[in-house]
């Protein structure tokens, strides 16, 4: 393998680079030994060293690309702009040529002038990049950095992250041979490797398959963990709210076989959903991420979905999805899986044209409308019949316009809560608290009444978080009108508040998904408005 890297310099392209990089970060990640990852990772660094020697030209052909010794540019929110100040000091800066609202960058900028330096700022004498030149002085740091410390002492957070991304600031992140590059990001896991990326009978009986080591990691190793994800996703420009907002107190790792590893990073309390619990998930192999994706659990459903990264595709997919949603059926409750259309090609050529509606099909997943169930079964007996069948576009596209499900053994219809009616209960909650002068005494008022109706007596065990999910999830639980519940039904949802305010948020959704009444009077109200 280091015969194919240690080519004479002028000899590496760009292309070339790109593609020899792909390859080697795949086999880093599915390798069958130590000795075949580490004759991968050391060809990854004879690679980094390659790119780092070839000419300024021919190196700028890789820009965005995230291999070694390269730029990557983008407009990245505020909470990665303060994970990438505090992870990768000195090698981000602002992309000044690119900055296209200069009176958004002058507002933000003038969230951190003293009183003393208003007349300057507005004079005209300087633009705003020479203002900030001034202003940093030789403070030993790139501009970058100077801004967004002098941003984070600057007043409540919120009204900062609301200017910042009202910027929409270009930055360039000049990786170097950091090792949160595609090429050496990964987790210090240790997952069991033996087996293959298969798994016995349809796909049903091994979700239900107990896991048999799920564990929840140390805030260090969840911190790490997040750190992880973090990067695995700003490094292909993407970011999620999964990650950005991750708990490092509430991160789960559970290693399925194979080498694989799922891990599920629930969020900081003051981010998470009111009724829902909301998780993201990061797949990893030998502990390179492959893959990611976000989970919404609701009772006994979960709404979800896996984005498998371009260099790992065409490997174990269906195992690792599968693995993905053994571990949310073990650790959120849920016995059945929601996934949207966007999934499987309802606006994603991408999707639609690699026929993904049929990965999902052949794992058990099924149109939620009967008309497109029933052509699904027919295009199926078709694809039987004449081995090689494909549908033509318009066909997928009719295929890709409802929801699908998979759905677990002993699951009810009545388990089912309808997407359409978060809105709904949401609605009916502002209704539950309308007609008074002040929302803030309205809301008291109906957590006083949930607190009366689930005979909550005491608080002074409840720790901050406890309240505040009280106070969240009440209006919900006034309308299902509690009064009438059992002493058992107001237990488990006295528990289940509490759990939503926990360290970590998986228990209350195991909780949620045991609470039968609630469920069933929430849906009532719904269907009724």
């Amino acid at each position: 393998m280091s015969d194919s890297v240690g080519m004479k310099q002028n000899r590496l392209s760009a292309p070339h680079a790109m593609r020899l990089h792909d390859t080697l970060c795949h086999q880093r990640a599915f390798a069958d030994t130590p000795a075949a990852r580490a004759t991968a990772e050391a060809a990854l660094s004879e690679l980094g060293e390659k790119i780092a020697g070839l000419p300024a030209r021919e190196r700028s052909k890789l820009v965005d690309t995230a291999l070694p010794h390269t730029a990557l540019h983008y407009r990245f929110s505020w909470d990665i702009a303060c994970w990438l100040a505090s992870k990768a000091p000195g090698q981000v800066h602002i992309d000044w040529a690119g900055i296209t609202d200069e009176a958004a960058f002058d507002n933000l900028l003038r969230h951190l002038l003293l009183p003393a330096e208003d007349e300057y700022f507005d004079s005209g004498w300087a633009s705003a990049r020479e203002w900030l030149e001034l202003a940093r002085g030789d403070a030993p740091c790139t501009d970058f950095d100077w801004l967004i410390a002098q941003l984070r002492e600057a007043g409540p957070e919120e009204a900062t992250r609301e200017k910042y991304d009202a910027t929409d600031l270009p930055l360039t992140w000049n990786l170097g041979d950091s090792l949160f590059g595609r090429a050496f990001n990964s987790a210090d896991l240790r997952p069991d490797v033996t087996g293959t990326m298969t798994f016995a009978g349809k796909a049903k009986k091994e979700i239900c398959r107990p896991l048999g080591n799920a564990r929840r990691v140390s805030r260090s190793e969840g911190a790490h963990l997040v750190d992880v994800a973090m990067a695995s996703l700003a490094t292909r420009h993407r970011e999620t709210n999964h990650f950005n907002h991750a708990n490092p107190n509430d991160v789960h790792v559970a290693d399925v076989g194979a080498g694989v590893s799922v891990v599920l990073f629930g969020l900081q309390p003051q981010w998470r959903y009111p009724l829902e619990c909301t998780v993201g998930h990061l797949v990893l192999v030998n502990g390179v991420p492959v893959g990611y994706g976000g989970a919404s659990a609701l009772f006994r459903q979960v709404n979800t979905g896996v984005n498998v990264f371009r260099e790992y595709r065409g490997h174990g997919a269906a195992f690792l999805w599968v693995q993905v949603m053994r571990v949310l059926h073990a650790l959120l409750g849920c016995n059945r899986f929601v996934a949207n259309p966007y999934q499987f090609g309802a606006d994603n050529n991408e999707a639609l044209k690699s026929g993904a509606f049929w990965f999902y099909y052949k794992l058990g997943y099924r149109p939620v409308e009967q008309d497109v169930r029933t052509l699904a079964r027919k295009e199926m007996a078709r694809r039987r019949e004449r081995p090689g069948h494909r549908c033509d576009i318009p066909t997928l596209r009719r295929l890709s316009s409802c929801d699908m499900h998979l759905i677990l053994p002993g699951t009810r219809q009545s388990d089912y809560f309808k997407e359409e009616w978060l809105a709904t209960s949401s609605m009916l909650a502002t209704d539950i608290v309308a007609g008074s002068g002040s929302r803030k005494r309205a809301l008291q008022q109906v957590t006083g009444k949930v607190v009366k109706a689930l005979r909550i007596r005491s608080f002074d065990e409840w720790t901050r978080d406890e309240r505040n999910a009280l106070r969240s999830i009440a209006p919900f639980v006034c309308v299902a009108e509690p009064d009438d519940w059992s002493t058992a039904a107001r237990r488990e949802v006295r528990e289940a508040l509490r759990l939503k305010g926990g360290q970590s948020e998986m228990p209350y959704a195991r909780a949620l998904a045991r609470n039968s009444d609630f469920l069933r009077d929430l849906r009532r109200a719904c269907g009724r408005a």
